[in-house]
């Protein structure tokens, strides 16, 4: 118990060096905190984006020559049927340019059901005008992105005409706007599923099947499935954005060494302080030594002191990381859309996982550096640290 009273009473007497050290972790804490809500919040939101925006596995025919999924009503029975299967919607998509008086865009045109294709992907969500299922009780109904809007300079109500070489020209009305804030925004347009088959003058196939299942997460499971059932190619969402989830787990690795680096610079501020006391309490140290303190009682006054000095920054830290979070999230930072992946704003997520790994961590520090000036502490000979001035 004395090796406590000691401790405290260390801290106590070198106010400035006990500040400083107790700041550089509180710092460094802080810093972690808000950069860990940074990266919380853009993976969650990125991934959410992908898993919400897009089918989370895509049927399509398994012949690379082949365009077309036949049977269709009769795949898409069974594939509604298996295990983890949530919605199933056949999709018929073909390539044609819009128009509205001077303007024209290139875009995807989806031929869907829009009830089905609602309950994959959950547009009428991200509907801001209209109403997506009117496309059910409409043979010339449209539903376009806003960004697509506001680049034919359209509203509710106007008229557009698809073209496309070869199949002709078609008048459609607009009936409906979304937003997704993705690119679909721009490059998507919906028609009734039997409008687009006359369009394209195509009867009885779809391009794919686009499927929603209960767990985004093992949709690589339920596609193999698929695939092994069926005879047909099934690509997950995580398939098709593998190249993205590899680039957040790099991205991943590359913070936590961040992480560790700046939990050791204030490691160091710690390790300073406590040589410091080591130094400055040559004396002390000996004639506890001589009166019977043994070797690992001073080891654990210098390690106590350690263990406070963190927890006083761990607390501090957690309390300026939960401040500057709440801060930083209560402004609205815009981004560059084309820079992170669609996201047009800074997210950040105050997760309790957070706090907890910013603690472990500082903690994990704290005692390494501690361990240093402790031994060095221990090792003192009792007759020379007492003759030292």
């Amino acid at each position: 118990m004395f090796e406590l009273k000691i401790a405290l009473r260390h801290i106590s007497a070198r106010k400035r060096l006990t500040f400083f050290a107790v700041f550089a972790v509180a710092l460094a804490i802080a810093v972690i905190v808000v950069l860990m809500s940074m990266m919380t919040g853009f993976t969650e939101e990125l991934i959410d984006s992908t898993v919400e925006n897009s089918p989370h596995i895509v049927v399509t025919s398994s012949d690379q020559d082949e365009d077309y999924v036949h049977f269709y009503s009769y795949y898409s029975e069974q594939l509604a049927s298996m295990d983890g299967v949530e919605a199933v919607s056949p999709v018929f998509v073909g390539q044609a340019a819009i128009s509205h008086k001077d303007n024209a865009e290139g875009v995807n045109l989806n031929g869907i059901d829009p009830v089905a294709q609602d309950a994959v992907m959950r547009i009428s969500d991200d509907m801001v005008s209209g109403d997506l299922f009117a496309l059910g009780r409409s043979n010339n109904g449209i539903v376009i992105g806003d960004k697509l809007a506001e680049d034919l300079e359209v509203v509710m109500g106007d008229h557009v005409d698809v073209v496309m070489p070869g199949f002709g020209e078609s008048s459609f009305k607009v009936i409906g706007i979304f937003d997704t804030g993705t690119s679909s925004d721009e490059t998507v347009a919906y028609v009734r599923f039997d409008s687009a088959l006359d369009f394209f003058d195509e009867n009885g196939v779809a391009s794919r099947i686009n499927i929603r299942v209960t767990d985004p997460f093992q949709a690589d499971v339920v596609a193999d499935m698929i695939e092994a059932d069926t005879g047909l190619d099934a690509q997950s969402w995580i398939e098709a954005n593998s190249e993205i989830l590899n680039l957040l787990n790099t991205q991943t690795l590359i913070v936590w060494i961040y992480y560790g680096l700046i939990y050791m610079i204030a490691g160091f501020g710690i390790a300073n302080t406590l040589f410091t006391v080591v130094m400055d309490k040559k004396r002390e140290i000996g004639m506890l030594m001589a009166m019977g303190a043994s070797k690992k009682n001073i080891t654990m006054i210098f390690l106590q002191e350690s263990l406070i000095l963190g927890t006083m920054g761990v607390l501090l830290g957690c309390i300026l990381g939960y401040l500057a979070s709440s801060a930083l999230s209560s402004y609205q930072i815009d981004l560059p859309s084309e820079m992170y992946f669609g996201l047009t704003t800074l997210p950040l997520k105050a997760d309790i996982m957070n706090y907890v790994y910013a603690v472990i961590f500082s903690f994990f520090i704290n005692i390494v550096a501690g361990v240093y000036p402790a031994r060095k502490a221990a090792s003192l000979d009792p007759v020379g640290a007492i003759e030292s001035d």
